[in-house]
C-alpha cells in the first residue's frame, strides 16, 4: 500500500511539473509578445548606485544602466519603465525579488534586471533565471597622486599613507587583511566611494580603492590630476567581474531580444558613448575579450 502510494506520489509530482514545465515555456514564448503589446520593458535598476543608477535635479533615474535600459527599450520598439530597488541580504535576493517571483509585500517583479554578476557558478546556483548580455567587466583600481601609478607598492605606500574604502565591499575587506594586516591603520572608510573621492581631492587621503567606474564617476574632471589603474596584491586573485542582464527563466525570446540588443549596442560604440557620459571607461566583459583575442 505504501509503495503504491508513494508511486502515486511520484507521478503527481511528474504531472504537475510537466504541466509546470509546459506554462514556463507558453510563458517564454508569449513574454516578448506581452510586452511589445503593452509598449513597455520593465527595468530593475539598482536605487542610489552613481554612476549606474541615481536621481538627478529632477528625480529622474539616470546613470550608465538607466542609459542602457532605455537603449535597449528603444531596440525592442518600446518604451522604458526603469524600477528604482534596494539591494537585500544577497544578489540571489535581489533576483528571487525582482526577476523571478517578487517581493513578499508586493510590487511584482521587472522583464529584466541589470547590473548583475555575468558568472558561471553564480547562474548555476541561481538556475530560476537565464543571465545574458554581458556588458560591462567591473575592476578594482587604486586612484592615487600623479606620478605614482605602476611603480605603486601598496604594502609601502599604505602602510604609510591614508586610502580610502567603501564600508562592508570586496575592496574593504581585502585592504583590512592583506599583508597580514600590516595596512588596516592605515585604511579609512567611508558610506559611499563618492565621499572616499571627495577626501583625496581635499588632501585627506593619498588614495581611494574601489571599482573603477565608481572612482571615475567620482573623479570627474579632476580625473587628469589622478592615476588610476589596477595595483597587483598578493591573495586577491579575481579583482574584476563580468556584469550582464537577467531575465526569468522561461522567457527564451526575450533573452534572446535583450542579448542581441545589447550586441548591437557594443558593436554601434553605443555603450563606449554611455560609459564616458559619466566620466567612465569602458571595458569590455572577459568573455568578449577572450573572444575578440581568438
Amino acid at each position: 500500500m505504501y509503495r503504491i502510494k508513494r508511486l502515486f506520489i511520484i507521478a503527481t509530482m511528474v504531472a504537475s511539473l510537466a504541466v509546470q514545465t509546459l506554462a514556463i515555456a507558453e510563458e517564454g514564448e508569449s513574454a516578448l509578445d506581452r510586452i511589445r503589446e503593452r509598449g513597455v520593458l520593465e527595468v530593475a535598476v539598482y536605487t542610489n548606485f552613481p554612476p549606474f543608477s541615481y536621481r538627478d535635479e529632477k528625480g529622474r533615474i539616470v546613470g550608465i544602466d538607466a542609459d542602457i535600459a532605455r537603449a535597449i527599450a528603444k531596440s525592442l520598439g518600446v518604451a522604458a519603465a526603469i524600477r528604482s530597488v534596494g539591494a537585500d541580504e544577497s544578489m540571489g535576493d535581489d533576483l528571487r525579488n525582482n526577476v523571478w517571483k517578487g517581493h513578499y509585500l508586493g510590487g511584482g517583479v521587472a522583464d529584466v534586471m541589470l547590473h548583475v554578476p555575468y558568472d558561471a557558478a553564480f547562474a548555476k546556483e541561481n538556475d530560476r533565471v537565464i543571465f545574458v548580455a554581458p556588458y560591462y567587466r567591473e575592476q578594482v583600481v587604486v586612484a592615487v597622486e600623479k606620478g605614482q601609478g605602476a611603480n605603486l607598492d601598496p604594502l609601502e605606500y599604505f602602510s604609510r599613507e591614508k586610502v580610502g574604502v567603501e564600508l562592508d565591499t570586496l575592496t574593504d575587506f581585502y585592504l583590512l587583511t592583506a599583508y597580514n594586516g600590516q595596512i588596516r591603520n592605515q585604511v579609512v572608510h567611508f558610506p559611499n566611494i563618492g565621499k572616499a573621492v571627495v577626501a583625496l581631492k581635499k588632501g585627506d587621503l593619498a588614495g581611494v580603492a574601489g571599482p573603477r567606474s565608481e572612482i571615475e564617476f567620482a573623479l570627474a574632471d579632476n580625473y587628469t590630476d589622478y592615476a588610476v589603474g589596477p595595483v597587483q596584491m598578493p591573495g586577491l586573485r579575481n579583482s574584476g567581474w563580468d556584469l550582464g542582464v537577467a531575465v526569468k527563466q522561461g522567457n527564451d525570446a526575450l533573452a534572446q531580444a535583450v542579448e542581441k540588443a545589447m550586441t548591437e549596442l557594443r558593436q554601434k560604440g553605443s555603450l563606449n558613448e554611455i560609459f564616458a557620459q559619466y566620466h567612465s571607461t569602458y571595458q569590455l566583459p572577459s568573455r568578449l575579450r577572450l573572444a575578440k583575442v581568438e
